[in-house]
Order: structure tokens, then sequence, then C-alpha cells
């Protein structure tokens, strides 16, 4: 998949897709790295990959652990409500203009997300950040990254679940 702010491809998996959102699990080098949901107006190409890469994956059982997440695709504030995110580290990004949050969810609101930031050092926001969802683009869990961050702030008494 392509999309307008970025020249590179993503392979993803897609899990569900309606005429709002894409929600897929990327593929990289063999590996599964989280879920992710973009904006199919965003959107500029689709393609099937239809290559060794591809048969390599179903020949190492990659193609087994695609599992749909049963997140709500409807709005981003349905999506930010699942049960699913509960508790999970989630990156929020808008690629158009750099920004990139790594927090929990604390309050899905119409037009917003609420999120208890983390910044590059782990130390959390005193205030949560509000994030207007017209500049999402992008939103991933359960990623190495995101799945690591969660781990170290946990076992260092820095984050522990609400």
């Amino acid at each position: 998949m392509y999309f307008k702010y970025d020249e590179d491809y993503w392979y993803y998996y897609p899990n569900a897709v309606n005429e709002r959102f894409v929600l897929g699990q990327e593929e990289n080098d063999f590996e599964l790295d989280g879920y992710h949901i973009r904006k199919i107006s965003d959107l500029t190409k689709a393609q099937i990959k239809e290559d060794l890469c591809e048969r390599i994956n179903v020949w190492n059982g990659l193609v087994q652990e695609i599992h749909d997440p049963q997140v709500d695709i409807t709005s981003w504030q349905s999506i930010f409500q699942s049960p699913v995110l509960l508790n999970k580290l989630i990156i929020i990004q808008d690629e158009y203009n750099g920004e990139f949050y790594l927090g929990l969810i604390r309050k899905a609101c119409k037009r917003y997300v609420q999120i208890d930031s983390y910044d590059a050092d782990g130390v959390l926001s005193e205030e949560p950040v509000r994030i207007s969802y017209s500049s999402i683009t992008h939103v991933a869990w359960d990623t190495r990254y995101t799945q690591n961050w969660q781990k170290y702030l946990e076992s260092h008494c820095i984050m522990s679940s609400r």
C-alpha cells in the first residue's frame, strides 16, 4: 500500500477495510509487526504482492499468525474505545506534520482522543495530550516497538495498568 505522505510502500495483510479505514498486520522481512490503521483517503495505490516472499510467508507459517483483532473501524472514536486497546501502549501519528505520540488511551471523545503520552525518555506527560481525529494518519499497537516500550516501562514501575 502506498500513502500520500510517504514515498515508500507498506506491506499489510488486511484484517478489515471500510470506506474510511484499513486495518492490517504489517509484514516486514518475514515477520508480522503489529496492527496498523490508516485512512483510505490517504491511500494512493494498493496492489497484491505475488512474489517469492509471499510464498515464503505461506511456507513458514506466517500467514497462519494473521488474526483479526476485532476492532470496530467505523470511526476513530469507535477505534479508540475498543477493549482491545485498553491498557496497551499505542502509537498515533500525523505523518503530514511529523507528529508522533506513544501512550495509553485515556478518553475517546467525538472529535479527539486524549492519551497519557510518554516522551523519548519514558517521562509521562503531566496532562493528557489531546489529538484531533482530523490530524491522525496512522495508529499502531502490538508492534515490536510498542511491546518493548511497554515491557520496559512496566518492569521499571514507570507504567502500570489502569
